[in-house]
């Protein structure tokens, strides 16, 4: 924007669009990640205050959602929904790692992973995430098991850290920068005796740390819910749309990565660049058990069109996720919208009428544009001359 002015005046033109019922197209805000793909691991849809705000395309006018939000939150998210969950929209992410991500669990939040695409390239030999304990561990130690995860964390941190600073007493720093990983780097066949031994020792926490994960294989179409207090984490390769209501994340391990980036307790003043203290002492609030397979609600299967409310349990936050299903020529309308949905393509192509408005809903890709529709918009319709399928991420109505 060239000023404040500008800008205020393309918000206002925006929300304009919007008490009309207009739909708006949103560009995400690109969150850089040192796991993510040209080094951006997260597109964010949604109107986060500041520089994360996504960015609202209507009629040749662009502002941050969030400006637009202030305007006219009733009739961007439905003044029922406002009552009840306040003027906040819900958030909905494309993550895009080429390096598995941190393992964290949330206290506060639920999250609903569909997996978009699959980079062989950089995949696992068998794609997955990381989703709750393996079944052997929860079988060993029962409600325990969080104390046991714990010990092993800390053993796998004092082991990592040893390994780190062997390296540097060994002059393999910039070594480790380059490849970006202290086990990576340790590999060299030309290692000293020291660096074996430190990289052995590492191995073997490692082995064990890796024995409480339960690796769930997942393909393009998967859909995995993520509960609160459940251990998680993202394989590489893996693009996943994300909605969530935002919170706070507690991370617990970060694999290998140097620079380190979050340091385990004790450690951190060896790592005054690492961003973060990982949250072992919480390892006791998450939940000792297997995450089990949610599916999918069918709510509607005709010929046609196949409705889905899909897994998460986050209702009652202000957040549900639908998927529609359309065959080759399919419609499927919607009246008396009383909520606002943000649409994006996981599978073909369509198309949303409201009124006289044709407009085409995008495809799920990194750093593509997902299409908003207000509350305000009333009926439209959803069609697909090829077939598609969507996520319809929405805030439920309560009278």
């Amino acid at each position: 924007m060239n000023s404040d002015t500008e800008r205020s005046k393309a918000a206002m033109k925006i929300a304009d669009a919007v008490r009309r019922g207009e739909p708006v197209y949103l560009e995400p805000y690109r969150e850089p990640k040192v796991w993510g793909v040209e080094g951006i691991g997260e597109y964010w849809y949604g109107a986060e205050e500041g520089e994360k705000s996504s960015i609202a395309v209507s009629g040749g006018c662009r502002s941050p959602f969030s400006e637009v939000m202030k305007i006219c939150a009733p009739e961007v998210l439905g003044k029922k929904v406002v009552r009840s969950f306040g003027a906040r929209l819900p958030l909905v992410k494309i993550l895009t790692p080429k390096n598995r991500l941190s393992v964290q669990f949330h206290d506060a939040k639920n999250e609903l992973w569909v997996v978009t695409g699959v980079d062989r390239e950089v995949a696992w030999e068998t794609p997955a995430v990381i989703i709750g304990f393996s079944p052997e561990k929860v079988e060993a130690f029962g409600s325990g098991v969080t104390e046991k995860y714990r010990d092993a964390l800390e053993i796998y941190g004092d082991r990592l850290d040893a390994l780190v600073q062997t390296m540097i007493s060994s002059g393999l720093e910039r070594e480790m920068e380059r490849v970006k990983n202290a086990a990576v780097a340790a590999e060299n066949p030309d290692a000293s005796p020291d660096v074996k031994k430190a990289l052995e020792e590492f191995r073997r926490a490692e082995e064990e740390l890796e024995s409480f994960y339960n690796y769930r294989p997942v393909g393009v179409g998967d859909v995995v819910a993520v509960p609160s207090g459940t251990l998680h984490a993202a394989g590489p390769g893996i693009e996943i749309v994300e909605p969530q209501i935002p919170g706070p994340t507690q991370s617990l391990e970060d694999g290998a990565t140097y620079p380190v980036r979050y340091a385990f307790p004790g450690y951190a003043s060896r790592y005054p660049g690492a961003g973060k203290t990982l949250d072992v002492e919480r390892c006791g609030e998450m939940k000792p058990e297997v995450a089990p397979e949610d599916a999918p609600e069918v709510l509607n299967d005709t010929e046609d069109i196949k409705l889905e409310r899909l897994p998460g349990n986050f209702s009652d936050k202000g957040l549900e996720v639908n998927r529609i299903t359309l065959s080759p020529g399919a419609a499927y309308s919607v009246s008396g919208n009383g909520s606002f949905h943000s649409l994006v393509a996981v599978e073909g192509s369509a198309d949303i009428a409201v009124g006289e408005n044709k407009r085409g809903i995008p495809e799920a890709v990194p750093g593509g544009r997902m299409l908003l529709v207000p509350a305000s918009a009333g009926d439209y319709v959803i069609s697909s001359d090829n077939g598609a399928r969507i996520i319809d991420t929405f805030s439920p109505v309560k009278e």
